[in-house]
């Protein structure tokens, strides 16, 4: 089985050199069209995940300006992953300085944590 989620990005370029450093996705690009729209698909055996760069759609940081920290606009969230070996991961991301304020657990003992990518999207890593 495999994954599928699709996320608009500022920049492209920065995006997929994101997720394929923390994911180790391959990449390919799709061509670009007239309209200024650039398309990547990265790929595992169970994730295909879609960035699309469009410099023509709103930016949701513009509606979000002099509201409350924490304000969220309705729809996209967070997008997760699950980890097999968390420790060897978290020990990935720390290589790749990228931040992990805190570490949960659930009832069971598992563990998850939420990193921000270079949209400041949410992304969820959990046992």
């Amino acid at each position: 089985d495999s994954y599928f989620s699709a996320l608009i990005v500022t920049s492209i370029d920065s995006s997929v050199g994101w997720y394929q450093s923390v994911l180790g996705l391959k990449t390919r690009f799709l061509p670009g069209t007239p309209q200024g729209i650039r398309v990547a698909i990265l790929e595992s055996p169970q994730i295909i995940l879609e960035v699309i760069e469009n410099n023509a759609w709103l930016d949701p940081k513009e509606y979000l300006k002099g509201k409350p920290e924490g304000t969220r606009l309705h729809g996209y969230f967070k997008i997760g992953f699950k980890v097999t070996a968390m420790d060897s991961f978290i020990e990935h991301l720390n290589k790749l300085n990228i931040s992990i304020p805190r570490i949960y657990k659930d009832d069971s003992g598992k563990r998850n944590f939420l990193v921000e990518d270079p949209d400041k999207n949410l992304v969820q890593f959990f046992e």
